[in-house]
């Protein structure tokens, strides 16, 4: 037995990281690139940040800062896969530079694109833009250089830093970035090429190449040929994102807050529902699909069999909207019967917890109707069918030629060998219980992990729905493996299986 769920556990390793490479392609492939989110923030032209406009240090260029910032801390900046960053060189930036000139025979899409590309470099851009600035020779590049600079040199005070790092060293950060903002050079972007047109430009240029000149920011921006190579496959992306899952700082990027506690909070709320629901479902379906099966053909089955059709054909949100209205709306004679919003009365935390429970049991009748029917008139079909077959198998018609009793040989013999379909249908339960309906909870305004997790998709916040996806996963694998263990206890024939 310990040897089958070692070699189990060790088939879920690969699994688990295969889903968690999909799910990171596709964050990646459906997610908005810098310049989708820069589209709100185009400038006309003679304004900052048009391509035949000015630049300068506005509010514009504040904005840019803060979509970088968020794009840091969720590692979109990174490169997916592969980071050969590292191993940029000035001349690399002089040529990335000039892709970023505005140009009759260049497209719009390209140079922009190029653009931005540039300004998520990061560290170590740094210092070969350093280097362009140095150059006399470069004067009409300085002014995006000057920019290019100060955007990959900022450094992002992310949730850990505020929470880790002394209050003398965020304020160092924070004047070095306020520095950096200050020193970018205008300059305008003509038909062909730039021009700096800033009266203070050799003082802005001076004050940024006086900034890197400093050993210990030098030794900040710097990086060991052997780290370069290191970085090109532990900073990307995908390690990124992973490892942040496991140290927990994974960081939700539409609530500035840590993921999983976000995630916590929610759950909480969706749990308690969600495993009254899914209890109720299987304590209904399962005795249900067994009274149906042993009264095949008659009126009973059929009028339980078209009335459990007809509640499967109603949807969730129809019925819930219906329950609203009739059951939560207060008309001109009566109160309504249940609260129509949440799941607790505002001040109950303070009640006794009988009271609490008797509060919460209030508010959640009408969810927990919407969430149950739909599944136990699935299940009960379910274990009426495999019922059935094993009622027609050969060993029934046995053991009923040898005298057996009807509750004997449903009880005793047929309805162990119908678990092994509900069994299947149970692996996934663990995983039920994270998460919860997107409607049921807009319905009855739950705030509840369901609708975490759709608002974190519309906003495409990454972090959170990796995070969520890591326990779902986590959660689906485990049931997996508790099923196949259940099935050797429900049918002996698969124990050796185990050995």
């Amino acid at each position: 037995m310990f040897a089958y769920i070692l070699k189990r556990l060790l088939w879920m390793i690969p699994t688990f990281f295969g889903i968690l490479v999909i799910n990171f392609a596709v964050l990646r492939l459906s997610g908005m690139s810098l310049t989708d989110h820069l589209s709100a923030e185009s400038m006309q032209p003679g304004k900052e940040g048009d391509g035949g406009g000015r630049r300068t240090t506005g509010t514009t260029n504040r904005n840019l800062q803060n979509y970088i910032d968020r794009f840091r801390r969720s590692g979109n900046d990174l490169p997916a896969l592969i980071n050969l960053r590292g191993f940029l060189t000035k001349d690399d930036l002089v040529a990335w530079l000039r892709r970023t000139e505005p140009s009759p025979d260049r497209r719009e899409s390209e140079r922009s694109s190029a653009e931005k590309s540039l300004w998520l470099c990061g560290r170590y851009a740094v210092l070969p833009l350093a280097e362009v600035l140095r150059d006399d020779t470069l004067g009409d590049l300085h002014g995006p250089a000057s920019l290019a600079f100060s955007l990959c040199a900022h450094t992002t005070v992310t949730r850990t830093m505020n929470d880790t790092l002394p209050s003398a060293q965020l304020t160092g950060l924070q004047r070095d970035n306020g520095l950096l903002s200050d020193q970018r050079i205008a300059y305008r972007s003509l038909e062909r090429g730039f021009a700096t047109d800033d009266p203070q430009a050799a003082a802005k240029r001076a004050a940024l190449l006086a900034f890197i000149d400093q050993p210990e920011t030098k030794r900040r921006y710097d990086a060991s040929l052997a780290g370069r190579w290191l970085a090109m496959v532990t900073e990307t992306g995908f390690v990124d994102i992973c490892g942040k899952m496991l140290n927990g700082t994974l960081e939700s990027e539409s609530r500035k807050d840590y993921a999983f506690k976000i995630i916590n909070e929610r759950w909480g709320i969706s749990l308690g529902i969600t495993f009254v629901s899914i209890v109720l479902a299987w304590l209904i379906s399962i005795p249900l699909g067994i009274r149906s099966a042993r009264r095949q053909g008659t009126l009973e089955d059929a009028a339980t069999t078209q009335s459990l059709f007809f509640l499967w054909s109603l949807p969730s949100m129809f019925v819930g909207t219906l329950l609203l209205h009739y059951l939560c709306t207060d008309s001109s004679t009566d109160k309504a019967w249940f609260p129509s919003s949440g799941l607790w009365t505002p001040g109950a935390e303070a009640w006794p917890w009988w009271q609490r429970l008797g509060d919460w049991s209030w508010h959640a009748v009408l969810p927990l109707i919407c969430l149950t029917y739909g599944s136990f008139t699935e299940l009960s079909r379910y274990m009426r069918g495999q019922l059935l077959d094993q009622l027609s198998s050969d060993y029934v018609r046995t053991a009923r030629a040898k005298g057996c009793s009807e509750d004997r040989i449903v009880y005793g013999h047929a309805l162990r060998n119908s678990l092994i379909t509900m069994i299947t249908l149970g692996s996934g339960l663990l995983a039920g219980l994270f998460g919860g309906s997107v409607i049921v909870e807009t319905i009855f305004s739950i705030p509840g992990l369901g609708w975490l997790i759709f608002d974190a998709s519309v906003q495409q916040d990454a972090p959170l729905v990796m995070a969520s996806t890591v326990i779902f996963v986590g959660l689906l694998l485990l049931g997996i493996l508790i099923a196949d263990l259940c099935y050797g206890l429900a049918d002996p024939r698969l124990r050796g299986k185990y050995d």
